[in-house]
């Protein structure tokens, strides 16, 4: 187990979530889409906005669902492309 596995078992267990709750590879690549075809500030704030867009989906709200997820991570990083592409 690695730091970031201890690191990320802990952060589960201290934000009351379900172990595995946390996609880990999907919030890394997420966060380098971000920092290198935005900015490097992009990486933390972006990957916060999905996780927020899924928490407002698991609360149940109807406008935040269709953003939520493996949804929201694919248009963030999609979002990210076109950024640098200008």
């Amino acid at each position: 187990m690695t730091d970031l596995d201890s690191w990320v078992e802990a952060l589960e267990a201290e934000l009351d979530l379900p172990p595995g709750t946390i996609d880990v590879p999907a919030v890394l690549d997420l966060a380098r889409d971000a920092a290198h075809a935005v900015a490097r500030p992009a990486a933390p704030v972006t990957t916060y906005a999905v996780g927020f867009a899924a928490g407002l989906a698991a609360a149940g709200d109807l406008a935040a669902s269709a953003s939520s997820g493996p949804d929201a991570t694919e248009k963030a990083s999609g979002l990210a492309a076109r950024w640098a592409a200008g």
